[in-house]
């Protein structure tokens, strides 16, 4: 008798399961794409999907140490008959952009390359001279 009566737990495990379905496949990745960031002795690799796109569409930057990801596709579809009548007509533009806080890069020696949907960033590791500390007399 008692499991015909939904209990709170219930209705937060629907709505999480309804949000997740419903918004997650659609909205929950919009603007994102899924990104690895690999650390290796001398560098760090940022293996980021982007399927779909082509290299031209892609903008890559790093300044102030951060790692600037961004691809717009944009795509279009116009079926008519003779007379240019619109049987249909489809327009659609997608973006994605991440950023990412990458410090001690040697930024002259960054390198990326795009194939078959993975875009791969190395950059390489700057070893920064540990500065000198100056001792301070107390008078």
């Amino acid at each position: 008798m008692n499991d015909m009566i939904p209990s709170k737990r219930d209705f937060w495990d629907l709505s999480r399961r309804f949000f997740d379905d419903a918004l997650g496949q659609n909205f929950g990745d919009f603007g994102s794409f899924k990104t690895d960031i690999i650390e290796q002795d001398d560098a760090y690799v940022v293996e980021a999907e982007l399927p779909g796109m082509s290299r031209e569409n892609i903008e890559l930057d790093f300044q102030d140490n951060i790692l600037s990801i961004s691809a717009k596709q944009e795509t279009a579809t116009d079926e008519s008959d003779e007379e240019r009548n619109y049987i249909r007509r489809e327009r659609s533009t997608r973006s994605f952009s991440r950023q990412f806080i990458l410090q001690d890069i040697d930024e002259d020696n960054i390198k990326a390359r795009f194939d078959n949907g993975i875009l791969e960033v190395t950059l390489p590791k700057q070893h920064p001279e540990p500065k000198n500390t100056k001792k301070i007399d107390i008078e």
